[in-house]
């Protein structure tokens, strides 16, 4: 059998973590920054000045707001659908791949001799974690309230619920599985008993650093999703956030890859939920009254695709 080497493996890693985006279609109709599609053009018009307070996300909704998410997230995992079966497969499959090269890989990169790349990864780890992701969100926010730009305000408070929504399921986790990490604590020394099993004692499954950074990236990505560069910059970063946990050797890869499913899909849900309360998402067919130049009275008939 022909030995996995490192790069094989960090590859795999960003590869799999790479196409989490396509486990969910983005809703082309909702915008909880009020900007829409014009009808017929495809362009994007300017936010209406006024969205409604009553309908938009405050910060003092924000604790509330967590904790339904918690309800709806753990009472979703024993209640799963058939819509979610094809996503689950998927995920499932990587995972397949992946956990039989944890040991491969916990041993290879934890043996070598820490270089540049290893460096490097310990820094992007260090400038990557949960207090920059608040403070990301926390900066949409302050800088939207004083420009008056919705569209940041909002941004920053999805990112903020989406950031803590993914740490607290993150540290849940972490917790029922008990999975040490490859190398020891604070350090970058092989922990001789880490061999990626589970219930054994440790944090390292799944990957907090990558969960949070997709729960960010994914709200961002979405708000600024007429920006064309925002995506793949936002999904980039993220992914080499997740990345850099397997070079500083503090996770195996299917805890980044996991920790990066999980970020964005509750980085969907966030938005969804967004665009429930927002009350922005039309219906496929629309009814509207008109009124003839002629007199009388009409509706028109219009189809959304």
């Amino acid at each position: 059998m022909v030995p996995w080497r490192g790069t094989d493996i960090l590859l795999a890693v960003f590869l799999l973590s790479s196409i989490v985006p396509a486990y969910a279609q983005e809703d082309a109709q909702f915008r909880p920054d009020g900007v829409a599609p014009e009808a017929g053009t495809g362009q994007v018009t300017d936010p209406p000045s006024r969205m409604g307070s009553e309908r938009s996300p405050t910060l003092a909704e924000l604790p509330l707001n967590v904790l339904r998410d918690q309800k709806f997230f753990w009472v979703r995992l024993f209640h799963s659908n058939r819509a979610d079966l094809p996503r689950t497969a998927a995920i499932l499959g990587a995972v397949g791949v992946l956990l039989p090269l944890d040991k491969a890989a916990g041993q290879e990169l934890s043996g070598a001799v820490p270089g540049a790349g290893f460096a490097f990864s310990r820094r992007v780890g260090q400038w990557g974690g949960g207090l920059t992701d608040f403070a990301v969100s926390g900066g949409f926010y302050l800088v939207g309230r004083w420009r008056k730009d919705e569209r940041a305000r909002i941004t920053g408070l999805l990112g903020l619920r989406a950031v803590a929504d993914s740490m607290s399921v993150v540290h849940t986790l972490k917790v029922a599985t008990q999975r040490p990490r490859p190398t020891h604590e604070r350090s970058s020394a092989p922990n001789q008993n880490a061999e990626g099993e589970f219930f054994t004692g440790g944090s390292s499954f799944p990957s907090g650093h990558a969960a949070q950074a997709w729960a960010l990236a994914t709200v961002v990505a979405h708000q600024y999703r007429d920006h064309r560069w925002v995506p793949p910059v936002a999904y980039g970063l993220a992914g080499l956030v997740g990345v850099s946990r397997v070079t500083a050797r503090k996770h195996f890869p299917t805890d980044v890859f996991l920790g990066s499913v999980f970020g964005y899909l509750i980085g969907r849900h966030v938005i969804h939920e967004a665009e429930a309360a927002l009350g922005q998402k039309p219906g496929r067919w629309q009814v509207l009254p008109a009124v003839p130049p002629e007199g009388g009275m009409g509706f028109t008939l219009s189809l959304q695709f």
